[in-house]
């Protein structure tokens, strides 16, 4: 099983593929005080995968991108851009998540000197009062 991330509407489009990316987690979270369906809910996805650096111009560095988009103030309005994951089982999508107007709660890179290898950790959230545009899709057929 593999794991792409899309994500587009700023700068520059970031694009992870199934080498860099190692786990996501998606989540709808509702009040833990409540009894029944809160209006007030959030939808996340947390996404942790490897640092894969491009050198010599190579093509883009998603997790500079990624960087990038963390430190993007709330009072741009490219702080907001469109994240897509795509799980993959078997060379086939079965699942696919999408988050239109996600912004950056957390984002952490940490390197190693001993074994060169760095790992990223990406916590994004979709803004509140456009939770109805989240796209969850799956079960798609067999070609």
């Amino acid at each position: 099983m593999g794991f792409r991330l899309n994500v587009t509407g700023g700068a520059e489009q970031i694009d992870l593929d199934e080498k860099s990316i190692k786990n996501v987690v998606f989540g709808s979270e509702s009040a833990a005080d409540s009894n029944a369906r809160a209006t007030d809910f959030g939808v996340s996805m947390k996404v942790w995968g490897k640092m894969l650096y491009k050198l010599g111009g190579e093509g883009n560095d998603g997790t500079l991108g990624l960087s990038k988009w963390s430190v993007v103030p709330s009072e741009k309005a490219d702080c907001y851009r469109n994240a897509t994951v795509e799980v993959i089982s078997a060379g086939q999508v079965v699942r696919k998540y999408e988050v239109p107007n996600a912004f950056v709660m957390e984002y952490s890179e940490e390197m190693d000197d001993e074994t060169g290898v760095g790992t990223f950790y990406l916590h994004i959230k979709q803004k509140k009062d456009e939770n109805d545009k989240v796209k969850i899709e799956g079960g798609y057929a067999g070609e």
